[in-house]
């Protein structure tokens, strides 16, 4: 009697562990069903929108399915963020940014979500801020920093917030300059308004000032970087200047809502790291000047969580 009983609780033990190991294969195994929808948090051809639509096409040849980009500027980005927070984790819906803008905006204002419950999927590349000039008015940073020791400067920053934000102040408060900041929603606006000489000078992802740079009509001054950029062999960094500026590396890649099951994250993992491989997508990156720098799920989140205190040393800024 107590041997069949105890077969019977291994069966019943055995059969429990099967359900369960079979589910995430499941859920796996039916998505997606239908199209994914990456979000970007800023305007339409900015840095972040141009990569969502780069990648795109190759998500949706290892994904099987539709991939829209939706764009929802707006408070530079805080809006999206806090719907973000609270959208359906079922894997359609995901986000792409400028990653710490989020943490940024967290220190900045009130809000009402937090980076760290996001569930990170991939990020695909890794760039550095730029201070661009037009090319009418300097040549050189040494130029462009006698200049803004006489008077007041007009600069351009990609939102309130952004990793621009963050890269002005910090460079603003090393150079003993003062500057006027004027904020656009995404990169787009505030190159465009340097090249109208709307503006004095501008900081941007050195991917966004690119084509402008390309037409000779805006010219690079300054690298924010520990090292030169392979892109950007000729343009100085703060150490060639004897200058020691701290600079955030910006990441781009996309996120899940809070609490997104595993194996969906397994699903759009995998896809990710097969479209970054994409001879076509290398190309587009290489168009570009941007800098492949993948990181898995894992990888990613960890440096969500280790960017906090990065971040929270400079809070004190966000205020001016």
């Amino acid at each position: 009697m107590f041997k069949r009983s105890a077969t019977v609780w291994v069966i019943v033990l055995i059969s429990g562990l099967l359900v369960f190991f079979a589910i995430p294969c499941a859920q796996s195994a039916d998505f997606p069903k239908k199209p994914v929808k990456i979000i970007t948090t800023a305007a339409a051809g900015g840095g972040e929108d141009t990569e969502a639509r780069g990648i795109a096409p190759y998500l949706e040849k290892h994904l099987g399915v539709n991939i829209m980009v939706e764009n929802q500027p707006g408070a530079g980005g805080k809006i999206a963020f806090e719907k973000f927070q609270r959208t359906e984790p079922d894997g359609y819906s995901l986000i792409t940014y400028t990653f710490p803008k989020s943490i940024i905006i967290e220190y900045m204002d009130k809000v009402n979500y937090r980076t760290r419950d996001y569930t990170s999927i991939f990020a695909w590349s890794r760039s550095n801020q730029l201070l661009v000039g037009h090319a009418d008015t300097w040549k050189t940073f040494d130029e462009f920093l006698k200049a803004a020791k006489a008077k007041t400067l007009a600069g351009g920053l990609s939102g309130r917030g952004s990793t621009t934000h963050l890269a002005g102040l910090v460079a603003v408060d090393e150079l003993g300059i003062k500057v006027n900041w004027v904020p656009y929603e995404g990169a787009a606006g505030s190159v465009a308004a340097l090249a109208g000489k709307h503006l004095d000078f501008t900081i941007c992802l050195a991917t966004s000032a690119l084509p402008l740079i390309q037409a000779g009509k805006l010219r690079p001054l300054l690298m924010f970087s520990d090292k030169r950029d392979p892109y950007f062999p000729d343009v100085p960094i703060p150490k060639d200047l004897g200058f020691d500026i701290t600079s955030l590396p910006a990441i781009r890649g996309v996120q899940a809502p809070p609490n997104t099951p595993a194996s969906i994250v397994k699903v759009l993992e995998e896809a990710c790291s097969k479209a970054i491989k994409d001879p076509a997508f290398v190309e587009f990156a290489k168009n570009r000047k941007m800098v492949i720098h993948p990181l898995q799920a894992q990888e990613f989140g960890k440096i969500v969580v280790e960017a906090y205190p990065k971040v929270e040393k400079f809070k004190e800024m966000f205020k001016e």
